[in-house]
């Protein structure tokens, strides 16, 4: 049977088509349109920068743009709140991280957990336990023996965020006494109290602490992650000291709750491929930045499991 050429043509045309489609489109055509990315922290802050590094790498594998929407506010509570009860077309995404958890663990969010489904949890930004370069304090069992002695060990953080709840963790695991915590801020203004000996003992982003460690300004004595940091390779993680303290900076992408299996795997499949493109590897690494992932099977238990770890911690903080 002869075929037409118009009729072959087409069939070629299709065959390409059909080749060239992106890898992650699920079979009910997921994406069609743009997604909107909701980043609930200022133009040109950590989380805007990273979800802007990425956001090229998952177009490539979605097919479809990314429209970053920047919703600052209440600690990420504003942008957080604009995705609970959204349309669950899988075209509404929020990315955040444990800002939010923290949040929830103060009772600062009228939401929970049960407003989202999340499709992953992914690039990991490991936290470090530092202190002045010229302290006594070489490990957490010094730690340990200082928080049982008569001098208060001060720790500077920025009361009820994430620096707040990882030295909050700490303190539950070392069991050896309290804090005395004084407001320092943030990375920046953490790493001047620990450079002025004017706070024993901080917590840094690895990023943050490795060139301060390398001009001996400060000491690492700890990482707060799962596993040893590869640019830290030396220092010993907290659990490998005795004190189980699993606390990162991960990101997980929340959708609206509803939004179906096939939506959340499809752009779930969409990260774990971007995150193998070794361009973008090579940037993350030269940023401190790990490139985890956990897909839909994993990523809502880890964080219902780091929220819950935050609840746990959040009964420390003294009223």
């Amino acid at each position: 049977m002869k075929i037409k050429k118009t009729s072959l043509t087409r069939m070629v045309m299709v065959a390409l088509a059909l080749a060239i489609m992106p890898v992650s489109a699920n079979a009910n055509g997921y994406p069609k349109k743009p997604i909107k990315i909701t980043v609930p922290f200022g133009a040109g802050g950590g989380t805007d920068t990273l979800t802007r590094t990425l956001q090229p790498f998952i177009e490539t594998e979605l097919g479809v743009n990314l429209v970053i929407l920047n919703v600052p506010g209440a600690g990420s509570v504003t942008g957080s709140r604009t995705v609970v009860g959204g349309d669950p077309d899988g075209y509404t995404v929020l990315i955040n991280h444990a800002t939010l958890l923290t949040n929830m663990a103060v009772g600062k969010t009228d939401f929970d957990l049960s407003a989202f489904d999340i499709a992953a949890s992914t690039t990991s930004i490991p936290l470090v336990v530092a202190v002045p370069a010229n302290s006594d304090i070489n490990s957490l069992a010094d730690v340990a023996n200082a928080l049982k002695g008569n001098k208060p060990v001060i720790a500077g953080v920025n009361i009820g965020a994430i620096n707040h709840f990882a030295m909050l963790m700490l303190e539950a695991k070392l069991n050896s006494g309290d804090f005395r915590y004084v407001q320092t801020g943030g990375g920046a203004k953490t790493t001047a109290a620990l450079l002025g000996n004017r706070i024993a003992i901080g917590v840094l982003s690895g990023a943050e602490a490795k060139p301060l460690q390398e001009s001996g300004e400060v000491k690492i004595i700890a990482a707060l992650s799962q596993k040893r940091i590869p640019y830290l390779a030396d220092v010993p993680t907290a659990s490998e000291q005795g004190a189980s303290v699993d606390f990162s900076i991960e990101h997980s992408w929340y959708f609206p709750a509803g939004t179906s299996s096939d939506v959340l795997a499809t752009f779930a499949e969409a990260l774990e491929k971007a995150l193998q493109n070794k361009e973008l590897l090579a940037i993350l690494d030269q940023r401190g930045i790990t490139p985890t992932f956990f897909g839909t099977d994993v990523a809502p238990k880890r964080v219902a499991s780091t929220l819950d770890e935050l609840t746990q911690a959040a009964k420390l903080i003294k009223k």
